[in-house]
């Protein structure tokens, strides 16, 4: 895998940011039966604030079950927030219509997980990708067909791919294609929704240097969901890290990695595997006690506090607010304190 070169002071130098979500709320009505607790209210994203700057990668970490992929749902209106913010371009898109989002969507794309799902097996990879140019009345009869072979000679494709049907192609494939189907109309950001979690690890690596080329070339963002630690690491310029529903900890790769500040993020890079044999066996991991509390109950306070060993009194009865330092990092939590577990 190949290093990203671009360093965040210059990402950052235009301090309006190309995404910008502020205290985002969402929450879902159970409409089955009320939970046993008396409560119908999943709270899937609870005030998640963060920014994502123009030519960046930030990328969003948690367990499963985080709100991780709803958050990036709601940001194309996917899925309709609760209440808070989402700003693309200093434009406001939180209570839009359908029709006024329309122009939003454009600019905003995504790659699903799943690369078997996600493209429709009746529809030849052109149709696939003429469908976006189309809905959005970009469809030249003359030039389509160009744009089409060039999205997929960019994402390593032969241009006669144009005329097969999904099934005809390997995971890996499938993911450039539909890579290729957020490209086409070429985007400001991309929201990469676990991009190779699908694939073997095999392919992995082809994908995620992909990603990079691609954002090398055409100058694009992206905001990336994932679990994977090791791909996080590769990819990004920015790490948030969420903990069911909240955003724990925002920073730059190196502070979060080498020295995060939230017993939460310390818990979670304590479980990655180092490949160094040595340095694997000879460190003390965190190990978490207990549950992860539900959605529908969640604890007072800090949502981590009946996980973490630095608990007390205060982390119940007052939530810690996500407070930004000089250098940029943000920390939500009453008793931050800086613990290297690489």
């Amino acid at each position: 895998m190949e290093t990203q070169q671009v360093t965040q002071s210059s990402i950052q130098s235009n301090t309006t940011p190309l995404l910008a979500v502020n205290d985002l709320v969402v929450h879902f009505e159970k409409r089955r039966r009320v939970a046993k607790d008396g409560t119908s209210t999943v709270h899937a994203v609870c005030g998640a604030t963060f920014d994502v700057f123009s030519g960046e990668t930030l990328s969003l970490v948690g367990e499963s079950g985080c709100g991780k992929t709803t958050v990036a749902r709601s940001i194309l209106q996917l899925v309709k927030p609760t209440s808070g913010s989402i700003k693309f371009n200093g434009d406001e898109m939180v209570g839009l219509s359908r029709k006024k989002m329309k122009p939003f969507r454009q600019n905003l794309q995504i790659v699903f997980q799943d690369p078997f799902a996600s493209l429709d097996p009746k529809m030849t990879v052109g149709t696939i990708l003429a469908e976006p140019l189309v809905i959005h009345g970009k469809w030249d009869k003359s030039a389509g067909s160009d744009l089409i072979a060039e999205t997929l000679r960019l994402v390593g494709l032969d241009p006669i791919a144009a005329n097969r049907y999904p099934n005809e192609f390997s995971g890996g494939q499938r993911q450039r294609i539909g890579i290729a189907r957020a490209l086409i109309l070429r985007p400001q950001l991309v929201l990469l929704d676990e991009p190779v979690s699908a694939l073997d690890v095999s392919i992995q690596s082809g994908i995620i240097n992909l990603l990079d080329e691609l954002q090398a070339s055409l100058g694009i963002s992206y905001l990336m969901i994932s679990h994977d630690l090791s791909v996080v690491r590769h990819v990004s310029n920015r790490v948030a890290v969420m903990y069911l529903g909240r955003i724990v900890e925002v920073g730059d790769k190196k502070t979060v990695f080498n020295a995060p500040q939230h017993p939460y993020t310390q818990a979670l890079l304590s479980a990655a595997p180092l490949p160094d044999p040595t340095r694997e066996r000879n460190r003390q991991r965190i190990v978490l006690e207990g549950d992860v509390p539900s959605p529908t109950n969640p604890p007072s306070g800090c949502r981590f506090r009946t996980r973490c060993w630095k608990a007390t009194e205060l982390c119940a009865s007052e939530q810690p607010p996500l407070t930004t330092t000089s250098d940029g990092h943000a920390v939500a939590c009453h008793f931050p304190e800086v613990r290297s577990v690489l």
